[in-house]
């Protein structure tokens, strides 16, 4: 019985530590993504501050996506859907808290 235990415990665990790893990743490869683009395209001029003063001028989470997009362009990344909708994520998360 010991060892039936012993084998039925350790399944047990492989699945939970499975399922664990398959679910985690797709979110926190979303938010490294978006932080990480932020930080090596967009954190050299626009730090913490930018996003936190008192007068910002973002109020939605479609206005925070628009000025994603616009630096994007005037920067010349001209990104894509993904990596705007990963940088928009990481600002609201961050920052802005916008319901969507």
């Amino acid at each position: 019985m010991n060892d039936c235990y012993r084998r039925i415990h350790g399944l047990v665990m492989a699945v939970l530590l499975l399922v664990l790893c398959l679910s985690a990743p797709g979110f926190a490869a979303d938010f490294d993504r978006g932080r990480a683009l932020y930080e090596n395209h967009c954190q050299t001029c626009h730090e913490d501050w930018a996003h936190t003063r008192g007068n910002r001028q973002v109020a939605t989470l479609d206005g925070l996506r628009t000025r994603v997009t616009s630096w994007s362009v005037h920067s010349g990344l001209n990104w894509g859907t993904e990596e705007i909708s990963a940088v928009t994520g990481y600002l609201n998360r961050r920052f802005y808290q916008l319901v969507p």
